[in-house]
């Protein structure tokens, strides 16, 4: 009998661990960082690409924030 191989979350660096959520008009995800660690990111609308959000929320709130899933948020992005 073989062994199974198990699903292995992608553990690369840049990997989008959660997100994107809605946290009021903006928009943060989670992402990996190469030690494991996680950092958040900010949707910036003027420039339309992610950037660090260190100071601008808690990973509780993004947990928290509810998904950005419906076609007008991620049209959006």
């Amino acid at each position: 009998m073989k062994p199974t191989v198990l699903a292995r979350p992608d553990k690369t660096t840049g990997r989008v661990v959660l997100g994107p959520r809605r946290l009021g008009t903006d928009y943060v995800r989670i992402v990996a960082r190469a030690d494991g660690s996680g950092t958040i990111e900010l949707y910036d609308k003027q420039t339309c690409s992610w950037r660090d959000a260190p100071e601008r929320c808690t990973f509780s709130d993004v947990w928290r924030a509810p998904s950005a899933s419906n076609a007008k948020d991620l049209a959006l992005l």
